[in-house]
């Protein structure tokens, strides 16, 4: 073959041979990623996932690149904001509603449990509670929404969804774990007398788990910052057969019962 007609079987051949570029590039860029991965090498597969995940804007191979991303860079390389970069692409581009929404729910507890940012923590478990769930899900996403809320120091908006979570009847577990968390935000915001009310009712509606909380000892410390002493100390009475160290109890009541004497008004104590 001349010189020339080599030139023109090339520029005509070239077209045909690049029209498969993309696709066998996807492949090869998927198979050294799955290599790398077997292999725990992280370095190279999470970039060739990257790129398979850029390269394919509306789903299709892109999905699985990002399936494989979001495992190993959530759960063995810990890093954070890249798979919540590919968990997002799950939520926008996955077929199943099922793997959108744990998607979703991957992306609130890393904001809220790893990357510990509190603002895109509310935002995100929002974005859950507009999901269908079921009444626990529902429960536990609300459940973190409060407790973002309260880290952020927006008291009266944590008592709100805290209030909702009660209003909704939540399981026995539910109750016990919500008043725990409302009793510790009333204090926080110095509602010490509400505060006690909520201590007093778990204490009668849960003592197993209020023996193993130790919640009765939160309520002690209520009851000294409003100087109620005696109650105080009626509460830690009533802690010794359950306390591991009853030596502890004996010298806080002692100590309660100087801090009671010396009370002003008090005086009728010292005859």
């Amino acid at each position: 073959m001349s010189p020339r007609l080599k030139l023109v079987s090339f520029v005509f051949a070239t077209p045909l041979f690049c029209g498969g570029c993309t696709f066998n590039m996807d492949w090869l860029r998927q198979y050294r990623a799955q290599r790398a991965i077997d292999q725990r090498n992280y370095a190279t597969a999470l970039p060739l996932l990257q790129m398979l995940v850029d390269h394919h804007p509306e789903g299709g191979r892109g999905v699985e690149a990002a399936r494989t991303g979001a495992r190993a860079a959530h759960l063995d390389t810990k890093n954070y904001p890249l798979a919540v970069k590919f968990y997002r692409y799950l939520v926008m581009k996955s077929d199943s509603p099922e793997e959108r929404k744990g998607a979703q729910r991957a992306i609130a507890h890393i904001y809220y449990e790893n990357l510990q940012d509190l603002d895109q923590s509310v935002i995100e478990f929002e974005k859950l509670l507009k999901l269908e769930n079921t009444p626990d899900e529902a429960f536990r996403y609300r459940l973190y929404l409060a407790k973002s809320q309260l880290g952020l120091n927006n008291v009266e908006q944590a008592l709100t969804e805290l209030n909702v979570l009660l209003e909704n009847k939540p399981p026995a577990d539910g109750v016990f774990e919500i008043k725990m968390l409302k009793a510790n935000v009333l204090v926080a915001n110095k509602q010490l007398n509400e505060a006690t009310g909520l201590w007093e009712s778990v204490l009668k509606d849960f003592p197993e788990r209020s023996t193993k909380d130790n919640v009765a000892m939160n309520l002690v410390v209520v009851y000294e910052e409003l100087k109620e002493f005696g109650k105080a100390i009626t509460v830690l009475e009533s802690m010794r057969e359950t306390y591991p160290n009853p030596k502890f109890l004996d010298q806080r009541i002692e100590r309660l019962k100087e801090r009671q004497y010396n009370l002003p008004g008090a005086q009728g104590l010292k005859r």
